[in-house]
This record gives C-alpha cells, sequence and structure tokens, in this order.
C-alpha cells in the first residue's frame, strides 16, 4: 500500500516561512531602491569626468556604474515580480525570476570585464594624457559612494542570490574606485599614465573568478541541484533513524529561490507503524535539523512478506 501525503501539520510553519522570505524581499528592496539612487548619481558624475579626463580607469569604472545600475533595476523587478501569486500554469509561482535575473547580471558583468581588457591591452600602445588630480577626487567620492550601498546590501547578499548579484556589481565598484584612487596618485608622482591602463586590468582581472562563483551559483539552482548547506547523506542517515522507517529512496532536495529549499522521496515505513505520525516526524525533522520546509513524501507500507524478502 502506498500513501501520498504532504504535511498538514506544518502548514502555520510552511505559512511563516513564506513570510519571513516576503518580509525579507521588501527589506531588500527597500535597501535596493536607495542603492539605485546612489549609484545612478555617481554614474552621471564618472561618465562626465571620465569623458572630460580620457581616464580608462574613471570611465570603466562608470561602466561598472552602469552595470550596477543594470542589475540593481533588474534585482528590483525580479524581487517584485517573485510575489505574483501561483498559477495553474506556474505552480511555484515567479520565485525563480530572481535566479534569472543573477544570472543574466553576473553574465553581463563578466561581459564588461572582457570588454575592460580588451581596451587595457589597446590602451597600452596608445599615449593618452591622463590629469591625475580629476581621479583622486573621483575615485574617493567613489570609495565612499560605494562603501555606503555596500554596507547597505552586505548583510541581504547572505539571503539572497539575486541581491548578491547585485551585492558583487557595487563591490567591484568600490575596488574600482580604490584603483582609481591609486592610478592618480601614480600619475600625480610620477607621470606614468600607462598605470590607468594597469589599473584597469587588475580590477576586471580580480572580479572575474567571483563573478563566475556567483554565476555557477545561479546555475547550480537552475539546475535544481542539492543546496551546498545540506549533505545528502547526512539528510538520510536523520530521516532513516526516525522509527518506524525502513527504507528511504528518490530522495530529492532542491532550491526554489534563495531561503526556500524543498524535499520529496519515498519512505518505506514497518507495517504496524502510524504513516501519519510518520510523515510529521519526517516534517520534523526536516525543519528543525535541515530548515526545509517544503516537504512531499509517498509512504509505502512494508508487507511481511516483503520484509521478509
Amino acid at each position: 500500500m502506498a500513501e501520498h501525503d504532504h504535511d498538514h501539520k506544518s502548514k502555520s510553519e510552511a505559512g511563516h516561512s513564506h513570510d519571513n522570505v516576503s518580509s525579507l524581499r521588501k527589506l531588500n528592496r527597500k535597501r535596493l531602491w536607495q542603492v539605485l539612487s546612489i549609484s545612478s548619481t555617481f554614474m552621471m558624475v564618472e561618465f562626465v569626468f571620465g569623458f572630460m579626463t580620457k581616464s580608462l580607469a574613471v570611465l570603466a569604472d562608470a561602466g561598472h556604474m552602469l552595470g550596477d545600475v543594470a542589475a540593481i533595476s533588474i534585482a528590483l523587478i525580479a524581487s517584485s515580480f517573485a510575489t505574483k501569486a501561483a498559477t495553474s500554469q506556474k505552480t511555484y509561482g515567479y520565485y525563480r525570476a530572481e535566479i534569472l535575473a543573477s544570472s543574466f547580471n553576473t553574465l553581463c558583468m563578466l561581459g564588461m570585464c572582457g570588454f575592460i581588457l580588451f581596451e587595457a591591452y589597446h590602451r597600452l600602445s596608445e599615449k593618452v594624457e591622463v590629469p591625475g588630480t580629476p581621479l583622486i577626487v573621483i575615485g574617493v567620492i567613489g570609495i565612499i559612494t560605494n562603501f555606503i550601498s555596500v554596507r547597505l546590501l552586505g548583510a541581504d547578499a547572505k539571503e539572497s542570490l539575486n541581491t548578491k548579484a547585485a551585492y558583487l556589481e557595487v563591490l567591484s565598484d568600490m575596488l574600482a574606485a580604490i584603483g582609481v584612487v591609486i592610478a592618480g596618485i601614480t600619475i600625480q608622482l610620477t607621470g606614468w599614465m600607462l598605470v590607468d591602463s594597469v589599473v584597469s586590468f587588475l580590477i576586471a582581472i580580480a572580479l572575474i573568478p567571483r563573478t563566475w562563483s556567483v554565476l555557477m551559483e545561479c546555475v547550480h539552482v537552475l539546475m535544481e541541484g542539492t543546496p551546498e548547506r545540506i549533505a545528502l547523506d547526512d539528510l538520510h542517515k536523520a530521516l532513516s533513524s526516525i522509527d518506524g522507517v525502513i527504507g528511504i529512496h528518490d530522495l530529492h532536495v532542491w532550491t526554489i529561490t534563495s531561503g526556500m529549499d524543498a524535499l520529496s522521496g519515498h519512505v518505506q515505513i514497518q507495517e504496524t507503524a502510524s504513516p501519519q505520525a510518520t510523515l510529521e516526524k519526517i516534517a520534523e525533522c526536516c525543519r528543525h535539523q535541515f530548515n526545509i520546509n517544503h516537504t512531499t513524501i509517498q509512504v509505502e507500507v512494508a508487507s511481511c512478506e516483503q520484509k521478509c524478502d
């Protein structure tokens, strides 16, 4: 005999889980709006300074800021889109919109790094006069501006891949602003103009590994891989140790969106065990030991003949 069931007892706790994700998303949106305002204003300032000074480092940073504005805008749209209710065609709702947005943002950032590397390489053979003082001024302003944005998004980046991609964009701009200051000081002290291209090259190289890492996280979620925080063997052992459980197979765990994991599986129980009581124990174990609130378990009651076999 087989029984399909969901954890009815945990509906209230699952509801709280949805509420927590929703509250976090609202807070994320508020902070993303603040960062968007800061980034948009500074981006315009940098573009003006970059064209006036002919500095690739400043223009590279302005390009990063443009990427920031686009990334944060996409993150905001995706976060709002994810609040749409589930439908008969989209039974999980639109939570994955945030993961798709994160993937798009990281791909754009990798493209931006490639463009900066290309431009920096060509600048090495060109003699472009770049004034040092404006670079130092714009760089210092950039460090302060991006530091504020990094502080705003830092905590949320740990909970959401969507915010993490935007946070990475802002962090990269702060590094670029530091590079701009270094380039400006070097030009002022030595007159070595090529430092502008060298700094731009180093900034782009430094950003690629971390950006790639975030992209791989997004791909892992889209491929419905097991969340990194969960050791499937440990989960299997924990469920197998529950009274009445004699076998587990087809166990799957995946991430719907950041902060929302799901589990499905088949559990074989003793003939004398209560299916409903066993389901409740499994759901409790998933919630409290592994922070999984969405469980779908098929219970299979083993007959005496099956156990003997």
